[in-house]
């Protein structure tokens, strides 16, 4: 080293050389990471105590030190011949090397080091097969310049007798029983002035015989450490635990192969089906597949290293296909591998047979849960002491614990311990029994979800049911097999849940049930299905459906005399008359209704609807006390749907100012609700807040984001208008062949769907493409039949809309002439919807 190297310098240099950390090696130091950053920046001189610690850890000769806490502490410079070289002494350990590489764990491992750093005793728990032995031996790798005398490495996975515990760690030090002092005995003198570090592995099935002896060691040789890996953990006092979770599982099916790359568990995959396979790659086709494998497989590394081991003989997605169905595809046939490691069967097996009876029983109950649950819903579903079992079973690394998604506790199996727990349900003969208990769980949720999910504690019970969404299936699912009338009522309570959610699938489980004859003899369910359907055949823009639902619900109401609907009748019966005076009538009854009954919520809701009924200051007005109802109500999600709806209305009167007021507002209180439905709205106004202001990138940014919910939650026209907005954006950045495709498919798509206004606001785009492209008498007939119609169904053109509709107008006047211009407005004005799609879309019309 040169001559004028400074102390920081030096100190990183043989930081790096140790392949430590600064946080690492802190711990190991004994002080603050800080400490380490800035002596190596020189900004700090340790005291004499540190920095004799730190040459103590370095490997200083005892007798060179005081010089070398001189140079630490700038009181003299670098010598050559102060020399530090790695202790020429051999690594003493037994830890044996692995064959395959060690994949991710990073910080797990350096997790674990920082546990051993504090504590002399820490257990590595997790379920079989999650990698316990793997990163303990990581650990152990890492660790060896910290152990002068050793990381010694202990496998119990074959011993059955607890009383050969001690005798087992005592053949690793060649130790043998004397004639007048115990194994034990000979063991504490060989280690008591050693420092040691005692990697212990699978210890569940001899946790007793585990316990007393570590304890007998540790409290005899002051510096022994112990690391041990178990399926469950000891319990013991002094005892630090790291629970292992799976490997890094990707979320999303459509990730990049980059982004793939980024996951441990798709790392390990792709690694070892490469040892099957040498040809084996992650690509683009396959990618897919593969995430579904390790989300399947819930990122468990002994159940991915044996589904990537079928390589040589299955495609990817055939072995997703045999994971569905076959729970015996995770066998490996190899030599020397560990029984129970063969298969994911035996590995389970081997903790089936740690149980209690009672913990065997719970074990089988729990597995109809899909998903998660929480401690009430099993408390419901299964008999027996749950609390306890619930405990016994987290300490043996089969559940696991979540307590941050939420204000409940949630609980959950690997997906490969809840399908051998589920076979041994079946096995037991109590499947359908069981299930049966958790429908019932399941439909008296949804009763209290009802009026839950729109009153104050909206937000909280849109979070829960958002965790029980795989529950809610699985109960839907056992419904539609036996109990059609608790099938009805759950598809229909958690409406604004399923809003929220995929009104796809809320569709599929509405008409599942209403088209089964049974659903007949349960009127009441049944009309709360079909008042439930209606907004979702509004979304799918199924008019006819809607009206004949609506007649049959309203009916179903009157027919039982439920007062409290009274109102949701009127506002149906509303929606579907076209005479603006009857309309008007219904809605006033329904007003009369809610002030007798003092029903503010409905009251609030009566207002809205009404509200879009006029325009200017009256629609504001009715708006204005819907919000002020709904506030008072603590209805949130339709509070933030009135105020998106009014920051859209003042948007079109060009009251920006307001509009986005509202718009914050609606933001705010989204963003506790994470409302799918009304996120998309607020993106839509944002989109064209942006495109008045000149921002068409982030308008574009905001529609596209609008559109991937909107066809995820399966509101197909929302997604048309968004993707008519699209259109417009594209004509306002000049991308003229975009905007055309975009306004030609949107406007097949709504005149297929009988939207007159929809075609209107697509033929009104391609009017302005046609003056981009030069025809500007093809652009007046189009904008002569949109004017038009829009008188007919009278559907104002908002402002901003009307300010570009007026550029259109003077750009035709000023290319031909008003005399040629009137001409063809009129024969625009002419034209059927039919006739007017079939000339817009027509590239050589003239």
């Amino acid at each position: 080293m040169p001559e004028s190297i400074s102390f920081g310098t030096w100190l990183r240099q043989k930081r790096r050389a140790l392949d430590l950390t600064q946080k690492a090696f802190a711990d190991r130091v004994g002080c603050a990471e800080i400490t380490v950053r800035r002596m190596e920046a020189d900004e700090y001189k340790p005291s004499n105590e540190l920095a004799f610690v730190l040459f103590e850890k370095l490997g200083v000769p005892e007798a060179e030190r005081t010089q070398w806490v001189r140079f630490a502490r700038g009181l003299a410079d670098y010598r050559n011949n102060y020399s530090i070289s790695s202790p020429s002494r051999e690594k003493i350990t037994n830890l044996p090397i692995s064959l395959t590489s060690f994949i991710g764990r990073e910080k797990e491992v350096e997790l674990i080091q920082q546990r051993l750093a504090g504590y002399r005793l820490v257990t590595l728990a997790g379920a079989g097969g999650i990698g316990k032995t793997r990163v303990s031996l990581q650990v152990g790798q890492k660790l060896l310049n910290d152990y002068p005398n050793g990381i010694w490495f202990i496998a119990f996975d074959s011993l059955s007798d607890p009383s050969l515990v001690p005798q087992t760690v005592a053949a690793v030090f060649d130790i043998r029983e004397g004639p007048d002092r115990s194994i034990i005995e000979i063991l504490i003198n060989v280690l008591r002035r050693k420092t040691v570090l005692l990697i212990l592995d699978n210890c569940e099935h001899l946790l007793d015989a585990c316990s007393q002896l570590i304890k007998t060691l540790l409290m005899n040789c002051p510096n022994l450490k112990v690391l041990t890996t178990s399926r469950e953990t000891l319990n013991m006092e002094g005892e630090a635990t790291y629970y292992l979770s799976s490997l890094s599982v990707p979320e999303h099916y459509d990730a990049t192969i980059e982004k793939l790359t980024e996951y441990e568990s798709i790392g390990l995959f792709t690694a070892r089906a490469v040892l099957t396979q040498s040809s084996f790659r992650l690509t683009t086709e396959n990618g897919s597949s593969l995430t579904q494998i390790c989300q399947r497989l819930d990122g468990i590394p002994l159940a991915i290293e044996l589904a990537a081991a079928r390589v040589d003989i299955l495609q990817p997605r055939e072995i997703l296909q045999q994971l569905n169905d076959h729970f015996d595809l995770l066998v490996n046939n190899l030599r020397g591998v560990i029984p129970r490691h063969q298969t994911m069967r035996a590995s389970m097996d081997w903790s089936w047979g740690l149980l209690t009876e009672a913990e065997q029983r719970s074990m089988r109950q729990l597995s109809v849960f899909a998903g998660d649950w929480t401690l009430e819903s099993a408390q419901a579903v299964c008999a027996g002491d749950t609390l306890n079992l619930t405990s016994a079973l987290v300490k043996k690394s089969l559940i696991v614990v979540n307590q941050t998604t939420g204000p409940e506790t949630r609980y959950r199996f690997h997906e490969v311990v809840r399908q051998y727990a589920y076979e041994k349900l079946v096995e037991s003969g109590l499947a359908e029994n069981i299930r049966t208990r958790h429908l019932k769980y399941y439909v008296g949720l949804s009763e209290l979800a009802e009026p839950a999910l729109r009153g104050p504690a909206q937000i909280e019970w849109l979070t829960r049911l958002n965790a029980e969404c795989d529950n809610i299936r699985a109960a839907l699912a056992w419904a539609d097999k036996t109990d059609v009338e608790g099938g009805l009522y759950i598809a229909s309570r958690f409406e604004s849940f399923w809003e929220n959610f995929d009104m796809r699938e809320e569709s599929y489980w509405l008409s599942t049930f209403l088209q089964k004859p049974e659903s007949n003899a349960f009127p009441k369910a049944r009309a709360g299905a079909l008042y439930a359907y209606l907004p979702v055949l509004n979304y799918l823009n199924q008019v006819e459906t809607w009206r004949s639902t609506a007649k049959e619900c309203v009916e179903l109401y009157r027919a039982f005399g439920d007062q409290s609907i009274e109102v949701d009748i009127l506002l149906m019966r509303a929606g579907e008359i076209s005479s603006t005076a009857q309309r008007m009538e219904l809605f006033q009854k329904a007003l009369k209704s809610t002030q007798a009954s003092g029903d503010i919520w409905r009251k609030a809701r009566t207002l809205y609807q009404l509200g879009w009924n006029f325009s200017g200051s009256e629609r504001k007005a009715y708006w204005k006390r819907a919000i002020t109802l709904f506030r008072k109500a603590g209805d949130w999600r339709s509070l933030a749907e009135c105020l998106s709806a009014t920051g859209n209305f003042m948007l079109a009167n060009g009251d920006l100012e307001l509009a986005q007021r509202c718009l914050d507002e609606a933001t705010l209180l989204n963003d506790q609700l994470k409302n799918k439905e009304t996120r998309a709205g607020l993106l839509h106004i944002r989109a064209r807040i942006a495109m008045i202001r000149g921002d068409y990138h982030q308008a574009r940014l905001y529609s596209r984001e609008e559109i991937g919910i909107t066809e995820e939650l399966g509101a197909r026209m929302s997604s048309l208008w968004c993707r008519s907005q699209l259109g417009y954006i594209a004509l306002a950045e000049g991308n003229i062949v975009e905007a055309y495709d975009i306004f030609t498919e949107t406007a097949r798509e709504f005149f297929n769907d009988k939207n007159e206004i929809g075609v209107v606001f697509n033929l009104e785009g391609i009017a302005g493409l046609y003056i981009a492209m030069g025809r500007p008498e093809t652009a007046t007939r189009l904008i002569g039949w949109t004017d038009t119609t829009r008188e007919e169904i009278n559907d104002k053109r908002p402002s901003f809309e009307q300010a570009d509709v007026d550029k259109i107008i003077s750009a035709c006047i000023a290319k031909m002439g008003e005399v040629a211009f009137s001409d063809s407005y009129d024969a625009g004005k002419m034209m059927t919807l039919e006739e007017a799609v079939a000339f817009a879309l027509d590239s050589q019309n003239e």
